[in-house]
């Protein structure tokens, strides 16, 4: 790959996966090979179905089983979906998030409805084959990048660096998933540290030839990638909320808190300027929002008490002003799993009724294949019977032989 250092960050590199005989994808999710950017691998990892949600999800991901102690990097990234008929309606997605040993994943569970992706006319799933184009940048610390790195620089056959594509063949299996002509892929499933996300959308910028651009959407929920004045600085949520003053019931969200401020440090950022009351019923109305997604099942949101408890939760949240955009695919879904385990149901005692039909559907065909060899049995017989048989009136006189 062709890489340009500017003050120590690796210049943005694309990376190709093309993804044929989507229909035929069987794991729950695969990921491309591993590629090298700033002297580490990385992969794409996919959800044909989806991750819990009726959307395509998409990470970006540490190919590095295990990172060495302390690691860390920042990685500007989009991921695209390329339109096949119009690239302008490619779906592009970009943060710039910190990787490292505890959040080796970043990425959208909703990229785009999956309706939408396998409508042949959308233009994203054409001849059961796609293409997800990643574009990437690693520095240490947060991104502070200028005008020349918006451009991507799209490698080529000539270029001696592509050699330095690395592939984990001993992590790969054949499958229908295979690459385009800059670089090789694979699909495999393998146990993803899964850590999900939400990117942000960028204004439209004037791409290059054959480059994909970006959709405008909702307002960013991180700080611009492209700002060249200021660098990002995440503000750790210890410093909103004093974890000692918390009761026990509250201390058990501290863990969830955590983990999703990681993934999305905008929650962080819009509740700063709150105040220190505020705060906290802000993120004790988040906790037990993520408590009850973290501990009920599908089973337990078929019960009325289990869902309206949800949606009462879910409706506690929203006016404290946090964007959980990443969150609301999964809360709908809860709700919605009553009218899913009803057909589910439904589902599965008409399959009991065909299967019981089918079983008598075969037990009287056996029976009707019986009587039709005993009724052929029975004809030959009479047919013996009644050769040379003279019919006569049963009811006549017998007769003397007198006229």
């Amino acid at each position: 790959m062709e890489s340009q250092q500017v003050k120590g960050v690796v210049a943005v590199e694309k990376f190709t996966w093309k993804v044929e005989a989507f229909s035929k994808l069987k794991n729950k999710k695969i990921s491309s090979k591993a590629f090298k950017v700033g002297g580490y691998r990385w992969k794409i990892v996919l959800y044909p179905k989806g991750r819990d949600v009726e959307y395509l999800s998409l990470y970006m991901k540490v190919a590095d089983s295990l990172a060495p102690y302390g690691w860390s990097r920042f990685a500007s990234f989009r991921l695209a979906l390329i339109n096949h008929v119009d690239t302008k309606k490619s779906i592009v997605k970009e943060t710039q998030q910190k990787f490292n040993a505890g959040n080796s994943a970043w990425g959208s569970s909703s990229f785009i409805p999956l309706s939408e992706f396998h409508d042949p006319t959308q233009g994203y799933l054409v001849n059961d084959t796609c293409i997800i184009e990643a574009q990437v940048s690693v520095s240490k610390v947060a991104f502070n990048i200028p005008d020349n790195l918006a451009t991507i620089h799209k490698p080529n056959g000539d270029q001696p660096g592509l050699t330095e594509v690395e592939i984990e063949e001993q992590e790969m299996t054949p499958s229908d998933v295979t690459s385009s002509p800059t670089s090789t892929h694979d699909s495999k499933s393998d146990n993803v540290n899964e850590v999900e996300e939400q990117f942000v959308h960028s204004e439209d910028q004037e791409m290059g030839p054959k480059q994909v651009e970006f959709i405008p959407s909702a307002p960013p929920m991180y700080p611009s990638l492209f700002n060249e004045y200021e660098e990002v600085i995440l503000t750790p949520l210890s410093d909103l909320i004093d974890f000692k003053s918390l009761e026990p019931e509250e201390a058990y969200f501290i863990p969830l808190w955590e983990e999703v401020c990681s993934w999305h440090p905008s929650l962080v950022e819009n509740q700063k300027r709150r105040s220190p009351r505020f705060i906290l019923w802000a993120f004790i109305a988040l906790g037990r929002v993520l408590h009850f997604l973290k501990t009920k099942t599908l089973r337990d949101m078929g019960k009325d008490d289990c869902m309206m408890h949800l949606q009462t939760l879910w409706e506690e949240l929203q006016p404290f002003g946090f964007d959980l955009i990443w969150l609301e695919p999964h809360v709908k879904s809860a709700l919605g799993a009553k009218a899913y385990l009803e057909r589910a149901e439904c589902m599965k005692n008409l399959r009991v009724n065909v299967a019981s039909l089918e079983m008598e559907t075969r037990k009287l065909k056996a029976k009707l294949a019986v009587t039709e060899l005993d009724l052929e049995v029975a004809r030959k017989d009479l047919e013996e019977v009644e050769n040379g048989f003279e019919e006569r009136d049963m009811d006549a006189e017998l007769g003397y032989g007198v006229p």
